[in-house]
């Protein structure tokens, strides 16, 4: 009866597949900023949020779009553990899920969402 109460109690880990990361050669220097908070739920059910006046500095690709990391800072995400997470976002500008590095791996966000941001 005991562990079903510690069960009960577990936070859901970060659903993630493994996935490709081809960093960046340097032929691309995108940077955009986010102009207002942006709420959003990555596979763990946890919300985060890009907070306005974050910067984010293109890194590389994965094959479900581009990565951006957080300048100057550490983004997180979290279920059961942290995971250090860097957005992935489509051609069409959309939030599509967040590249964890540590892993070499990509979850998804339950909902894509259009970057209100400005490129640099």
């Amino acid at each position: 009866m005991a562990w079903a109460c510690l069960l009960v109690g577990c936070a859901p880990e970060v659903y993630r597949v493994p996935t490709h990361f081809s960093p960046s050669t340097g032929e691309r220097n995108a940077v955009f900023v986010i102009r207002q908070d942006i709420d959003v739920v990555p596979s763990s059910g946890y919300p985060r949020t890009l907070k306005a006046g974050s910067t984010w500095k293109y890194v590389g690709r994965v094959p479900q779009g581009s990565v951006f990391a957080i300048k100057d800072d550490v983004f997180m995400i979290e279920g059961r553990n942290r995971h250090e997470a860097q957005c992935v976002v489509s051609d069409d500008h959309k939030l599509v899920g967040f590249f964890l590095p540590g892993e070499q791996a990509f979850t998804s966000v339950e909902q894509q969402v259009q970057l209100p941001a400005s490129r640099q």
